[in-house]
C-alpha cells in the first residue's frame, strides 16, 4: 500500500504523477520508456534539446497498442528550447510529430533566457512578455493541457506572474539534498507552482565525462553518504528510495533517469513508505549547495529571502 497518493493536483486542476522518468542523455529510449510504462511509470519527461522525443513516442505507442495504458493515463512533458522561443507553436507541433501525439500534458519554457540563438548562431532577443502569450495560446488550441517553466529562479517567476493569463503549473529545476533550494521552493509553494526535480539522485547521463569529473573533484556521492546509508538500513530500503522519498515528503516530483528496469521499479517503490520528520530534517541539512546542471542560459540563482 502506497504511503503517498499516486498523483498531485496542479493549480489548473489537473493531476500529475508523483514520480516520473527523465530521458535526458538516454540511449535505447523506446525500450526504456516502454518497459518503464509496463512497470508502472506514468510521467515521462523529455525535451526537443534531449533528442529523445522520437524514442519516447515509439515507447508510448507500443505501450498503448498493447493495451498496457491509454493515452489519458500518461502525463507527457516536453520543452521549448532557446532556438525555438520565437515560435513556440511551431516548436511544439514539431515535438508532437516526433512524439506521435496529438497533445502533451505539459509544455515548458526550458531556460529563462531572452538572448536566443535563432539562425547562423546570430542572437535575437525574445522577451518573456512576448513569448508567454504564445505559450498560453498553445493551451487554448489544445496542443498542451498545461504550460510551465524550467530552471526559473524567483525573479524569473515574479516576472511571468506579473502579467500572465495562464499561470505556470510547474517549475522543473535541479533539486536534491546537495542542492536544497529552500527559498525557491518556499516561493513556489506560496504561488502553488509544483516543482519537478531533475537529477534527484545526482546520477548524470552515462558516459558524461563532465558530470563524472565534477563528482570526483568535489568528492560527491549522494547515494553513499553515511546518513543515506544509515537510513536505508533503518527503513530496509535502497539509498535511492530514501532520497526519492525525501523529495516526495517535500511535495516535490522527482524524475530520475534510468535504463535499468529493476531500478525503475525501485524508484516507483519510493512511494511505499514515509521518512519520519527528524530523518527528513537530517537529509535537508547538507550544506554543499552544489549545482550540477549549468548553462550559459542560466540567469541568477535562488534569491528569495
Amino acid at each position: 500500500m502506497s504511503e503517498f497518493p499516486k498523483s498531485i493536483k496542479l493549480n489548473n486542476g489537473l493531476f500529475c504523477p508523483i514520480i516520473g522518468l527523465g530521458t535526458t542523455g538516454m540511449k535505447n529510449v523506446e525500450e526504456v520508456v516502454y518497459n518503464s510504462i509496463k512497470d508502472g511509470a506514468r510521467l515521462i519527461d523529455t525535451a526537443s534539446m534531449y533528442k529523445t522525443e522520437e524514442g519516447v513516442g515509439k515507447g508510448i505507442k507500443r505501450a498503448i497498442n498493447e493495451g498496457i495504458v491509454k493515452r489519458e493515463d500518461l502525463f507527457v512533458v516536453t520543452k521549448c528550447w532557446l532556438t525555438e522561443k520565437e515560435n513556440p507553436e511551431k516548436a511544439l507541433k514539431s515535438s508532437l510529430e516526433k512524439l506521435n501525439l496529438d497533445y502533451v500534458d505539459l509544455y515548458l519554457d526550458h531556460w529563462p533566457c531572452s538572448k536566443c540563438y535563432i539562425e547562423n548562431q546570430d542572437f535575437k532577443f525574445v522577451s518573456l512578455k512576448d513569448m508567454w502569450p504564445k505559450m498560453e495560446k498553445l493551451v487554448d488550441d489544445g496542443l498542451t493541457k498545461s504550460i510551465g517553466v524550467s530552471n526559473y529562479n524567483v525573479q524569473n517567476l515574479l516576472n511571468v506572474l506579473s502579467f500572465c493569463r495562464i499561470r505556470p503549473v510547474i517549475n522543473e529545476i535541479e533539486f536534491h539534498p546537495y542542492l536544497y533550494q529552500k527559498n525557491l521552493k518556499k516561493f513556489c509553494d506560496i504561488e502553488d507552482i509544483k516543482i519537478l526535480a531533475y537529477y534527484p539522485l545526482i546520477k548524470g547521463p552515462k558516459n558524461n565525462n563532465k558530470f563524472e569529473k565534477i563528482m570526483t573533484e568535489k568528492n560527491l556521492d549522494l547515494l553513499n553518504e553515511e546518513i543515506v546509508l544509515n537510513l536505508a538500513k533503518k527503513y530496509n530500503k535502497t539509498p535511492g528510495q530514501i532520497i526519492l522519498n525525501w523529495h516526495l515528503n517535500m511535495g516535490v516530483i522527482p524524475i530520475p533517469g534510468t535504463s535499468n528496469p529493476k531500478r525503475m521499479k525501485e524508484n516507483l517503490g519510493a512511494a511505499d513508505f514515509k521518512l519520519n520528520e527528524d530523518d527528513i530534517k537530517s537529509l535537508s541539512s547538507f550544506t554543499k549547495q552544489y549545482r550540477f546542471c549549468k548553462s550559459e542560459a542560466y540567469i541568477g540563482i535562488d534569491v528569495f529571502v
